[in-house]
């Protein structure tokens, strides 16, 4: 009966269920959050990562979607103990935040929605924080693998998906000085950099993968610990 009860909610109501539970939650936590944008340069040494924005439907939206997030994060500060939140830094992707239609992946099916294409976006960040070593305490990885080898951007289990509201990106600062993000983005290319006022060493990350007959299972290694296990529907 609760079940069939939630089923029937329109979906503007479960989403403003969702979005109490998280600010309840988050309450809870405690967490602080990143404020603070500078546009020199905080220190001498950058970790940068660049992907190509592949053509495609919705390809000039997406491009614009990107450049809207990349607006948002360019320049941000991330002092220690601070946490990132994809969500709270970009807020709902709606024409009216200037975010418009592109490719979806959602339960298992592609569709168009505003916002579409940001995925790569939240995902070059997972992948830089893997890399980097901030923590990350939310993530979520797609549900299909839609992509051949030769098309990915970062090996498979290396994505972040992000559904506002329900799933979100969230690194964590545990360095003992601040980091800076800064990006770049043009018509075919996608540059995200960290920059920080001390080294940081880049992680040794490893993506173990065990094939079975409907997909794929996907185990992200670092330093001989599993981080995560996840499993993608083959198309």
């Amino acid at each position: 009966m609760k079940q069939q009860l939630k089923n029937w909610l329109p979906h503007s109501w479960k989403l403003q269920m969702k979005l109490l539970q998280r600010y309840f939650n988050e309450r809870k936590s405690n967490y602080a959050y990143p404020k603070e944008y500078r546009s020199e340069n905080i220190g001498e040494y950058t970790v940068s990562f660049q992907q190509i924005i592949k053509s495609g439907a919705f390809h000039q939206n997406k491009i614009h979607n990107l450049k809207v997030v990349g607006d948002k994060i360019n320049n941000l500060i991330l002092h220690p103990g601070e946490v990132f939140s994809f969500w709270k830094m970009i807020g709902k992707p709606s024409e009216k935040n200037n975010f418009k239609e592109g490719r979806n992946l959602i339960n298992n099916t592609i569709s168009s929605d505003f916002g579409g294409g940001i995925c790569q976006f939240s995902s070059i960040l997972y992948y830089l924080a893997l890399q980097s070593g901030l923590k990350v305490l939310e993530r979520y990885p797609h549900s299909i693998d839609i992509y051949k080898d030769d098309e990915r951007f970062t090996p498979l289990g290396s994505d972040c998906t992000v559904v506002y509201g329900y799933k979100d990106l969230q690194i964590q600062n545990l360095f003992s000085f601040p980091v800076q993000f800064k990006c770049l983005i043009n018509d075919d290319e996608l540059q995200l950099s960290l920059v920080s006022p001390e080294e940081v060493i880049l992680n040794d990350i490893e993506f173990k993968y065990l094939e079975i007959e409907k997909g794929v299972w996907v185990e992200t290694v670092s330093n001989s610990k599993t981080l995560f296990k996840n499993f993608y529907i083959r198309l």
